[in-house]
């Protein structure tokens, strides 16, 4: 049903664009009556009437003559004819009824020759309409639909001037050339950066508010399947983190760290001016088959983007409201362009390989293992001299429950052993990515279009997962005459995915990497019988090859569709209508066939799980813009929106099937027990916004906003919440004391503002609820269902607040080649949305309510340089640098810490005991410690508590006091705070360069001042003790560890978690790291007469993503670890082709 509605919009749309290219060739003939106005204004009044455009320089001679003109159905020429009598200018007919208007060329001395040549900017695109002037004379003309112009009788002392708005004109001798090929740069004084904000637009220097830009020229979008990922390192304030390198893998994106506890975190994310889902796969409700996660912007293809804002401090998030508190992402796609229609082709191919993989033994090295290690917890086991007091004759003649050491495999057995099973390597491939993308881009002053298809495939290095994307894209702007214009935004996307089970736990929910990592070389992939064997030891866990028979399949169907009409009814006032619709069906469907040790004993398992999810937007703005006095700028912003959210679902599932062979596709047939269930939600909102832009003499700013958000998820008392915000700017290069400093400094603006956002994201709401379950059984024992209340209803519970300061700098210098901005802000998160409990004896024991308080603190900084720019040869460098400060200001009152924990601690705290070192055979036994075994860690005795008379703790208000000496015990006391898992500071720097043809970038990006532990060493590297007693495989560091034979100060024994006072600190590790990213080398084939035939450019290009990482972290990866045996980062190999015709 929802393809079938996807797929009408889109024929509908196609439709609509054939119609206007079908008028465009029917509107030839021009009709106008028209009377005692200029030629300009008769020109405008043509193209509303025809489908010509006309293209001239603004100070062209003659177009303010005021003139007549009275033509029915009259051709080209002899409509301009009558037009054009009596005037210096001349016209010519390019293609697509470009009509470009010219001085008439004064005839240049008869000795003279012909010159031709073509204009371009410094990346090659042809310039259209660029004047060419004989330098003293009036000769000239100007630049056709190909960038090529053409003079006759120009003499070699000639000069040539080539001039066009927003570039700096260049003189060029002509000499004995007689083809000139030109490249203009652009004007860094005339082209004044715009900066998408809450809508609207504002120029760079009047902006008030913390805003990072980040165009598409700036991001390495080759293999990106998300534009998250491109992001990473480019824009100040914003932490990206990959939680998983699966094929379209999650990232974790922050704005300004994360001071919501309960409530989500994520910005709001804005497409093309709609407030878009943020959507995963559905859960499978069988719970061994964990998929993973998914960027939440997977569906946008990264080559239609044309910027990326991240609004971050109060004045610039206040106008979104309750949906700001976390920053926004406003995501801005690229738009149809007047003149000639480019079609942009971009192609290409990659593979994958894996830049680290899990050292695990091999089959002889686990049977050495294997042997050393039952050894070891033999000898454990039985207290035998260092574990114990006993000798090793003691344990021999009287073993523990009479059983004698029994070494598991002969050297004869291990010399004559083959290669075993490799897992790791079995369920791994060479990935793949290929990625096509076609646009088309153009259109006239009246419509302009954007349309594009992309596919992309990427198919990772672990085997049976995959991503697919199919993407169509159109965009839309049409002038409907002076007063009226409308735009469409309209995208659709399909996501394929195949999942491979990614469960971290040990044994039955054990996912693939981690059934590989843990089951040992000595049990085969799969018999002679076909049937895939298990671990005899542990009978829980499923061979990992027979993971690869589950089948499990994702789809997201999307509609993002959005259409605006605006209308100016006078000078400088702007009303728009925006109406649009965000739809998203999903389905994921699930088989764990027999061949799987879960499948064979249900006999088949089948799932579904589908979810419907639609947003509605209707959204009306009124902008008012004047000047007053030349010194006074004022812009007026007043708005209403409503959105409407639904949410359904439902799943299925059964088991016990005759046969594997129908999957999902007959749940009846199922003999086991069926599953059904369903859900539904609908919640809406309503706002009102409005906003005050003053701008004095070009460097006093201020700004005001104000939004009033009403929200049906809260209750009765606490509907509507109110958030204002106001800031103030001063750009200091604009007085007149800084005349000095001209044109040195040519911005320096200090700016600061404060206001209020809301969150809203409570994944529920405030009112009582109740569900059907299961109550008892009747006389005649038939389950009967009940009703039970399940939540209970906070009349008060209102939305968390997040007050804000923030105070900036912005700067340019030396002519734009150096400039960047520093941020400062301090924020503070109150009425945290929680969980309260209430008294245990109540049916309901939690409640939904607002407590305590967070803060954030933090810095930011970005510089950006120029650092050389000649014509042959540029290269500028951009870094971005941040850090925050999460910690709590304010706990529950019904608060009950640890002795060891504080009210303004880190909000996601590590707190440790201190492990100073490994107790060797010999050492004096630590006092505190008096049971601590050789190979144990030693734990520091740092404080303890004070005790009365009695020695109990002494307790004031209501906590327990320390001592603030060692007490000679290792307890609670002794528990310290070690920091935070939140990095210390983020950085990115990206460089790029452009020799002749040539092009180049690399960008790094790291995360600094971090600590953590490594997931998979500490569950197969770290102790030894699975493969005695469970036959698990290891990680060959393994071999590193304390023994009596192998007395190491580094790696603890197989039996440091054995005591009862911890392991403390010790497996920490440094987990910084510096990655370069990626790095592209580009080459442009210059624009040759037989080349421009074909295509307007041609560049071909190779790129390496995730080239190295420099970090003391001896794990797979610091940033993707996030959970034992994650899915492996790999390497990306591509090459490809962007061409434009």
């Amino acid at each position: 049903m929802k393809k079938t509605i996807t797929h009408c919009l889109f024929r509908k749309t196609c439709m609509l664009l054939v119609l206007v290219f079908l008028t465009a060739q029917l509107n030839a003939q021009i009709t106008i009556e028209a009377s005692n106005i200029s030629i300009k204004e008769i020109l405008k009044i043509i193209e509303t009437k025809s489908d010509y455009r006309f293209f001239y320089n603004e100070g062209l001679k003659g177009l303010d003559k005021v003139s007549s003109l009275n033509v029915k159905n009259a051709s080209l020429e002899k409509t301009m004819s009558i037009l054009l009598t009596n005037t210096d200018i001349n016209y010519k007919l390019e293609k697509n009824n470009l009509v470009v208007l010219m001085a008439k060329v004064k005839i240049a001395p008869k000795d003279g020759k012909k010159v031709s040549g073509v204009v371009t900017d410094k990346k090659g695109e042809l310039i259209i309409g660029a004047t060419v002037m004989v330098k003293g004379e009036k000769t000239g003309t100007i630049t056709g639909m190909d960038g090529n112009f053409s003079l006759d009788n120009v003499s070699d002392q000639s000069t040539l001037t080539i001039s066009y708005i927003g570039y700096t004109p260049v003189d060029i001798k002509v000499g004995t050339q007689k083809n000139i090929v030109v490249q203009l740069e652009e004007d860094a004084k005339d082209l004044e950066e715009v900066i998408v904000i809450g809508y609207g637009v504002v120029k760079k220097r009047d902006l008030t508010g913390a805003v990072s830009s980040v165009k598409a020229s700036d991001m390495n979008i080759v293999t990106s399947s998300s534009i998250g990922s491109a992001l990473k390192g480019k824009a100040a304030g914003l932490s990206i983190r990959q939680n998983s390198a699966q094929p379209g893998g999650g990232l974790d994106i922050l704005v300004r760290g994360a001071g919501s506890v309960n409530a989500k975190n994520d910005p709001l994310y804005i497409v093309d001016g709609f407030p878009i889902a943020t959507l995963d796969q559905p859960k499978s409700t069988d719970l061994r088959l964990d998929a993973g996660t998914q960027s939440i912007l997977n569906f946008v293809n990264p080559n239609d983007i044309a910027s990326v804002e991240v609004l971050k401090d109060a004045s610039s998030t206040a106008i979104y409201g309750a949906r700001a508190a976390n920053g926004v992402v406003l995501i801005t796609t690229k738009r149809g362009i007047a003149g000639k229609t480019i079609v942009s082709y971009n192609t290409s191919t990659a593979i994958q390989k894996h830049t680290n993989i899990f050292d695990v033994y091999s089959l002889k090295e686990w049977m050495n293992a294997k042997n050393n290690s039952s050894w070891d917890m033999w000898m454990w086991e039985n207290q035998v001299n260092p574990y114990g007091d006993r000798t090793l004759e003691q344990a021999m003649s009287s073993p523990k429950n009479g059983v004698a050491y029994r070494l598991p495999y002969t050297d004869t057995q291990i010399g004559n052993a083959g290669q075993g099973t490799d897992w790791v390597n079995l369920i791994t491939r060479n990935g793949s990515i290929q990625q096509h993308n076609i646009s088309i881009q153009g259109g006239t002053d009246l419509t302009k279009y954007m349309v594009s298809l992309n596919y992309y495939d990427n198919k990772g290095i672990i085997k049976n997962s995959e991503m697919k994307r199919y993407t169509g894209k159109i965009n839309l702007d049409q002038i409907i005459n002076k007063y009226v214009k409308m735009g469409v935004n309209f995208t659709v996307s399909r996501i394929d995915n195949d999942n491979t089970p990614l469960g971290d736990q040990p044994w039955e929910k054990s996912g693939l990497l981690r059934a590989a990592v843990q089951m040992g070389p000595h049990i085969a992939a799969i018999d002679a019988e076909g049937n895939y064997p298990i671990n005899p030891l542990l009978p829980t866990q499923p061979n990992p090859y027979s993971l690869l028979t589950v089948t499990d399949k994702g789809l997201m169907d999307r509609l993002l569709a959005n259409a605006n009409v605006t209308v100016e009814p006078t000078k400088g006032l702007t009303i728009k209508m925006n109406i649009g619709t965000d739809i998203a069906y999903q389905n994921r469907r699930t088989y764990m066939p027999k061949t799987t040790l879960h499948g064979g004993l249900a006999g088949g398992i089948a799932t579904i799980n589908q979810s419907l999810n639609e947003q509605y937007l209707f959204e009306t703005t009124a902008n008012y813009n004047t000047t007053i006095k030349e010194i006074h700028q004022l812009v007026l912003l007043a708005g209403f929106s409503s959105e409407r959210f639904k949410g359904s679902g439902d799943n299925l599932g059964n088991n016990n099937f005759l046969t594997d062979g129908f999957g999902w596709n007959n749940l009846n047939a199922g003999e086991g027990t069926k599953v059904v269930g369903s859900w539904g939600n609908e919640n809406n909102m309503m706002s009102y916004f409005t906003r005050v832009n003053y701008t004095l003499l070009d460097r006093y700013l201020f700004t005001a906003t104000f939004r009033a958000d009403g929200a049906s998820v809260f209750a009765r008392n606490n509907k509507w919440g109110y958030f204002p915000s106001v800031a103030l700017g001063w750009n200091l290069a604009e007085e007149q004391f800084m005349e000095f400093a001209r044109p040195t400094v040519s911005l320096l603006k200090l700016r600061g503002s404060f206001g209020q956002t809301g969150n809203s994201d409570i994944g529920s709401n405030a009112f009582a609820s109740y569900s059907a379950a299961p109550a008892w059984n009747n006389a005649d024992n038939i389950q009967l269902v009940g009703v039970f209340q399940s939540r209970l209803e906070n009349p008060d519970l209102k939305w968390e607040t997040t007050t804000e300061f923030n105070l900036g700098l912005d700067f340019s210098l030396f002519n734009d080649k150096l400039s960047g901005s520093f941020e400062y802000y301090n924020k503070v998160i109150s009425d945290l949305l929680n969980m309260k409990p209430l008294n245990a004896y109540h049916d309901v024991s939690l409640v939904m309510a607002n407590i305590g308080k967070t803060q954030s603190k933090g810095f930011e900084a970005t510089i950006n340089t120029k650092n050389i720019t000649k014509k042959d040869f540029t290269w500028t460098t951009d870094f971005t640098f941040s850090l925050y400060r999460d910690r709590w200001l304010e706990r529950t009152a019904d608060w009950k810490p640890s002795i060891y924990e504080n009210t303004n601690d880190p909000i996601r705290s590590v707190y440790s005991r201190v492990a100073v070192g490994i107790l060797q055979v010999g050492d004096p036994v630590p006092a505190a410690q008096p049971d601590l075994k050789p190979g144990q860690l030693i734990i520091k005795d740092m404080n303890g508590y004070k005790r009365d008379d009695n020695g109990d703790p002494v307790v004031e208000n209501g906590r327990f006091i320390l001592l603030g000496a060692p007490d000679g015990i290792i307890d609670d006391a002794d528990t310290r705070l070690m920091g935070t898992t939140d990095p210390g500071y983020i950085a990115g720097i990206s460089n790029h360069f452009r020799i002749k043809d040539f092009d180049l970038s690399f960008d790094f990006n790291g995360m600094f001042d971090r600590d953590m532990m490594d997931p998979t060493y500490m569950a197969y590297g770290a102790s030894a003790d699975g493969i005695a007693q469970y036959g698990y495989n290891g990680l060959r560091i393994l071999n590193k560890r304390w023994t009596p034979d192998n007395p190491s100060s580094v790696y603890p024994s197989s039996f440091f978690s054995w005591s009862r006072y911890g392991y403390g600190d010790w497996f920490y590790q440094k987990a910084w790291f510096i990655r370069l990213q990626n790095i592209t080398l580009g080459y442009t084939l210059p624009a040759t007469k037989t080349l421009k035939k074909i295509f307007s450019s041609f560049r071909v290009y190779c790129d390496v993503n995730n080239v190295f990482v420099i970090s003391p972290y001896t794990g797979l990866d610091p940033e993707t670890d996030s959970y034992t045996a994650a899915y492996p980062n790999a390497r990306t190999y591509t090459i490809g082709l962007d061409i434009k015709f």
